[in-house]
């Protein structure tokens, strides 16, 4: 079974996996380099004990309103809003307790293998960066750790976690190099992080060894077809015979869809991150700013900082003054002296459909077509166990 993955991140490159583990022949194309999407530059987490839908309870159109601020963790650009509110609506309809707890399990029910996943991927061959140390969430403000715990419980209510609360010279213990203020936070015990590179190009390289075809530069522009069937990708470069299609092209993924004739309210939610080469000085595991919104995560002879949430529409602006705040509050928090000036900025963006949770299936306009796409924040820790999904979906 021939099938073609548009999209050569880490999504589509699990998809393309788990397809070739199944028996199928996948080929990925994508429209740049294969790794150079969203999750290239990200934090790393592999999360499944913070895996929440964003839209939630606690957001109501006068939080939304104050999104407008450009220095705040979430921001909506003005200019944007008009193209926006038709997904805005979307969203708020779904900041309800009774969707955001819907969207809980449903996240929940994805992560139940998400680590002993990675564990096989390493096992199989796919070389990458990987450790488990946990993740330290710390706070100053007690109402803000409150918010966090309620999600933590929700979460472990229907998914076996680890975690555990950390309490005033704990966390000074479990990290030396925060300054003083910090008066709680949690330990997530459960969870891991790994550089996303590594991830990519591993992947890439474990697949060209099983004789899977990456193609890179090659924009699909549509569909070759036979009534309700696609029979092949079209480009500029010639057509690629295709037995189904999986897109998972993040937020490129709307344009494809809508060419096989399916809508999707897909936007962008933009991030931002630095990366410090050689740093000075090293954290012991990634770190969250809680109050802020800022994580930190150390890779091998690597720091990297960032955070945010903006929606600006579909576009790969780098706003400098969205780094700004980032560096701030690092500096505020942290003893990193590279925090105030250099390491490389990096914008991403993350595909987010209105309810804020991934979509992994069959479109109801085309017969062979799939999609899998909508991870928000939790690309790379659900990535294999939608791709590992999807590809039994294709190949049933």
């Amino acid at each position: 079974m021939r099938v073609g993955v548009v999209g050569g991140g880490v999504v589509g490159l699990a998809t393309a996996w788990y397809l070739a583990e199944r028996g199928a022949d996948p080929f990925v194309v994508d429209a740049g380099r294969v790794g150079g999407g969203c999750s290239r530059g990200s934090l790393g987490w592999i999360s499944p004990t913070l895996s929440v839908p964003l839209a939630g309870p606690v957001l109501g159109w006068r939080s939304l309103a104050g999104m407008l601020r450009r220095d705040g963790p979430l921001h909506i650009r003005p200019a944007a809003l008009p193209a926006l509110l038709p997904w805005l609506a979307g969203f708020r309809r779904h900041c309800t307790k009774a969707a955001w707890t819907r969207g809980i399990a449903r996240l929940a029910s994805l992560n139940e293998a998400t680590m002993s996943l990675y564990d096989d991927l390493a096992a199989s061959g796919v070389d990458f960066e990987f450790a488990r140390t946990g993740i330290l969430l710390a706070f100053r403000d007690r109402r803000k750790a409150e918010q966090t715990r309620t999600e933590l419980r929700a979460v472990s209510e229907l998914y076996s976690t680890r975690w555990r609360e950390v309490e005033g010279a704990g966390l000074q213990e479990l990290e030396p190099l925060l300054k003083p203020g910090f008066s709680e936070g949690f330990l997530l015990e459960s969870d891991g992080h790994l550089r996303p590179e590594s991830l990519t190009a591993g992947l890439a390289g474990a697949l060209r060894r099983r004789g899977v075809e990456l193609v890179e530069g090659c924009r699909v522009d549509g569909y070759r077809e036979d009534g309700r069937r696609v029979r092949a990708l079209t480009s500029a470069e010639g057509d690629i015979d295709a037995d189904a299609v999986v897109l998972a092209a993040g937020v490129g993924t709307a344009e494809l869809a809508r060419a096989a004739g399916q809508a999707l309210f897909l936007t962008a939610g933009k991030g931002y991150t630095v990366t410090v080469e050689t740093p000075a000085r090293q954290l012991r595991r990634p770190l969250i700013l809680g109050d802020e919104k800022v994580g930190m995560t150390p890779f091998a002879g690597a720091i990297r900082f960032g955070g945010t949430m903006e929606l600006s529409g579909v576009n790969d602006r780098l706003d400098s003054r969205r780094i700004a705040p980032l560096r701030d509050a690092v500096e505020r928090g942290v003893d990193i002296a590279e925090a105030h000036s250099g390491g490389v900025e990096w914008v991403g963006m993350r595909p987010m459909l209105p309810d804020t949770l991934p979509l992994v299936g069959r479109i109801a306009s085309r017969r062979n077509v799939f999609v899998n796409v909508g991870h928000q924040m939790l690309g790379l820790t659900l990535a294999p166990s939608c791709g590992k999904a999807l590809a039994e979906m294709v190949t049933a």
